[in-house]
């Protein structure tokens, strides 16, 4: 037998097989993984390093991973009530954002609408009448220069 290979048996009464994936996945870059069955109520983790590291290594990493993983799902379950209350708030429709609030009163409000319709009145007056442009700025290139004539070959 080949002592770079690290073979480990987890017991399934203890770990959750998703618990020996998960772990198993956290090597992966470093080690070759092959899970099988191992009986009713195990598996056995075969791990084989990609580096030439040893074998021993490997197996002390996984045993680690695969506490780490354990923890993990004892912390996802105590917690999967408020990670659905959250997801649903999220989700949620949203209130309504506050109005700003301008901080003018309505009578002040009405006279800067006065004087907004009054400046945009005065201007299309202005452009109507062509005194707002005394120097030629609004006006096409073909009014001040005539149209394109083409090119002799």
């Amino acid at each position: 037998m080949d002592n770079r290979i690290a073979n480990v048996k987890v017991d399934l009464k203890k770990y959750s097989l998703d618990a020996a994936r998960y772990a198993a996945y956290a090597l992966s870059g470093e080690a070759f993984v092959f899970i099988s069955r191992a009986g009713a109520g195990a598996v056995a983790v075969s791990l084989s390093p990609k580096d030439g590291g040893s074998g021993a290594a490997l197996k002390g990493k996984f045993l680690a991973e695969l506490e780490d993983e354990k923890l993990r799902e004892k912390i996802s379950a105590e917690n999967r009530e408020l990670r659905e209350f959250l997801t649903l708030k999220a989700l949620s429709s949203p209130t309504p954002a506050p109005v700003p609030d301008s901080g003018l009163t309505p009578e002040q409000e009405k006279e800067l609408a006065d004087l907004i319709s009054q400046v945009e009145k005065e201007i299309k007056e202005d452009v109507r009448g062509g005194a707002a442009d005394p120097l030629g700025l609004t006006s096409t290139w073909e009014d001040k220069y005539g149209a394109k004539k083409p090119r002799k070959k």
